[in-house]
Order: structure tokens, then sequence, then C-alpha cells
């Protein structure tokens, strides 16, 4: 029997349970299911191409699980047992006792001398007296609630896993169902680690100053907290705090086992360190894009007077696009056109036909086609047109309606060029 309440009274569940023959039944059953998935695993290893190794795998676990079904009671009690023999290590080097049985001990007789007096405070308190006596109920419900609940858990949590455990371990020879053996493992390692995790706890309170009564009172706070608050606030207090403590043993049982300590906190440093990333270059964009505007751009609008604060357009806009048409758009220098005709020096003759002319008096844009010229829609610059963008070649024409023929085309437009 272990020194945690919860512990003995786990043990006393399982002598119940066996003296029902509960375990024997379902023991005999487990022989079944477990024959059968040697049977599995033997047809499983001949459709594999007779795998020798997979079989005599199956075989070694059927044998090693035939010999935990024979004492399956005290098998499971030994598993679990290691555990409790590590709480029971810390509980004994501590010497403080169990904590939270003392304390909830200890704050029975403390609320039955002194505490209905603090509830006066509803009367003559006003407001402070009020929250004052909600947490001195809030404690004497909560704490206790939670050191049962706790308890009770613990025991029908160790009886499923105890009643159970023999029709999932029966599942582990055959593959592709031996999964469920192996969580069942998992969360009896979990479940064992608890009371580990609640003397862990215990030894923490203690050396905290918060492992009895008189001590949270003599230091007349909690956790260098609440100095100078009234001694019915510091115990409820303290209450809440060992409720938390004790509702996330499993929890925190849960991850140590899984391997997953300190993955929440890392998965939230890194979302910060993506957040803080995204915002320092949208920073430094938003830097360059300023200084890269202040001023203008000095290729497209010198002629404008300088590019006033941002590039704002100058009265030539139209000139820019006219020149940026003619010369293949921008600053960079103009691409050989991509039409016939053209010359082995570069040069971009009225003799080379554009694919695209554009009327800068209406926006009108023409594309040329296999059919002849068609009309391409309204634009304030060509280079809004992504095929233009992408390097097509466009030219500039004064007429208002679609040229008839390439030549007349080449011969109306003033220039043409790729835009790069």
């Amino acid at each position: 029997m272990g020194n945690f309440y919860f512990e003995q009274l786990l043990q006393t569940a399982l002598q119940g349970i066996d003296g029902f023959n509960i375990t024997s039944t379902v023991l005999g059953v487990a022989g079944s299911i477990l024959l059968l998935s040697l049977l599995y695993s033997c047809y499983q290893a001949f459709a594999g191409g007779g795998d020798v190794r997979s079989l005599a795998v199956s075989g070694v676990v059927y044998l090693v699980l035939g010999l935990v079904f024979v004492n399956y009671g005290a098998v499971f009690r030994d598993v679990v047992g290691m555990f409790n023999s590590v709480a029971d290590f810390i509980y004994t080097s501590v010497g403080a006792g169990d904590v939270f049985s003392q304390w909830l001990s200890d704050l029975s007789s403390y609320f039955s001398q002194n505490g209905w007096s603090s509830l006066w405070g509803l009367v003559t308190g006003g407001l402070s007296g009020l929250l004052g006596a909600l947490l001195i109920m809030v404690a004497f419900v909560i704490f206790p609630l939670s050191y049962t609940v706790f308890t009770l858990f613990y025991a029908l949590y160790g009886t499923v896993l105890y009643v159970v455990g023999p029709f999932v371990l029966a599942l582990l020879p055959a593959r592709g169902m031996n999964q469920l053996a192996r969580t069942y493992l998992v969360n009896l390692m979990v479940f064992a680690s608890w009371g580990v995790i609640y003397a862990i706890l215990q030894a923490l309170m203690s050396a905290v100053n918060l492992g009895s009564l008189n001590q949270v009172l003599n230091a007349n706070g909690i956790l260098n907290s609440f100095l100078g608050s009234g001694q019915v606030v510091l115990l409820a207090l303290a209450s809440i705090v060992f409720s938390i403590a004790i509702a996330f043993i499993p929890y925190i049982a849960s991850r140590i086992v899984r391997g997953d300590v300190g993955s929440t906190l890392l998965a939230l440093g890194g979302a910060a360190l993506t957040v803080a990333s995204t915002a320092a270059s949208l920073a430094g964009k938003a830097v360059l894009g300023g200084s890269s505007g202040y001023g203008g751009n000095a290729d497209d609008h010198h002629d404008g007077g300088g590019g006033g604060g941002g590039g704002g357009k100058s009265d030539d806009d139209d000139g820019d696009r006219r020149r940026r048409v003619a010369v293949g758009g921008g600053s960079r220098p103009p691409r050989p056109l991509s039409g016939e005709g053209t010359s082995s020096s570069g040069q971009s003759g009225a003799s080379s036909s554009p694919s695209f002319l554009w009327n800068p008096d209406t926006g009108q844009l023409w594309s040329r086609s296999s059919g002849g010229w068609r009309s391409a829609g309204m634009v304030n610059d060509p280079l809004d047109n992504p095929s233009i963008r992408n390097g097509e070649s466009c030219g500039l024409t004064s007429n208002s309606s679609p040229p008839q023929s390439t030549q007349s085309a080449a011969g109306s437009s003033g220039s043409a060029g790729r835009v790069g």
C-alpha cells in the first residue's frame, strides 16, 4: 500500500475487481483474442513472401503476453508500483507528509474556528468584504472538489486500464492492429506517472513555504505576492493555487511521457519569431519604398521639374509614356524587334511591324493577329497591358480606326520597340 490516499484507493479497487472474478473472465477472452492475433500474424508473414523475421517476432510477443496473462494482476500492480515507489521515496525524503491532504484538514479546522467570522464582511466591508467572502467560498469549494475528483479519477482510470488491458494487449502480435496495444502502453505509463508528479508537487510546495497552513500565515504572502493580505484571503488564494496544481497533474504527466514537454512554448516562440521577421521585412520594404519615392524617378520624370514628394505626376506624363513605348519602356535599353525585317544591327525601322499600336490621344490599343488588327481596349498607359510588359513590341499611331494592313500600321507608327 502506498503512502498517498489515492494509491491506497486504487489498490482497494483492484482487490474488489479480483474478488468479483472479473479479471479471470477477461483473461479467458483475451487468451482467445491473443491466439487469433497469432494466427493472423502467421497469415501476414505467409502473404509477405515467407517473412520469417516477422513470424519470429510475433511468436516471441505471443510467448511474452502469455506469461503476462498468467500473472496479470501481479504484473499490473508491479508496473504501477515502480512509479509509486518513486513517489513514496520523494514523500519520505521531504518528510512533510501528504501536503494537499493535510492542507484540506488544516483548512477545515481553521474555517470551523475563525472562518465564519470573515463572512461578516458581507455586511460591514462593502465591496472588499464581498470579494473576500467570495474567495473564501471558492477556496472551500474548489480545493476539496479538485482533490476528491483527482483521487476518484485516479482510481477509476486505473481500474479501467486494469480491466481492458488484456483485450488490447492481445492485439499486439498482429501487424496493423498492434497500434492499439502500443497506445494502451503509453496511456498506462501516463497514468502511472501521476503519482510521481503529485509527489514532486508536494516537495515544491514545501520548498516555497506552502507546505502547511502555518507556513503560509507566517510568510504573510504567497510566492512573494499578495503581501499584507488578510489571513483568510491568503488561505483562499493558496487553496486556489493547490486546486490548479492538482488539476494540471494529468496534463503534465501526458506531456512528459509523450515527449511533448515545451512543445507549446516552442510553437509560440516560433510564431512570435515569424511575426517579428515579417514585421521587420515589411518595415524594411516601407523604408526602401519611401526613400525611392521621395524626389520621384529621375529617369521617368526628369522633364517634370524634379519629381516632388513621393514621385507625383508631372505635366509631361503623356510625353513620358510616348517615350517609354518608343524606346522599349523604363530606363533599360530597347531590345531588338520580334517581327520580321529586323536588321542584324538591331535598328528598329519602319519596315518592322509591332505587335501592338497605341493612340496616345484616344487611349485606344490595337493588337495584331493573323486576321489583321483588332481592338485591345482602352488604356491610359500601354505598359498596363500584360503582353507589352512581358516584352511584346508596341508602336504609336495617330489613327482612330484600326489599321488596314501591316504595312500601313508600320508606316503610321511613330516608332516601335520591345518593352523590357
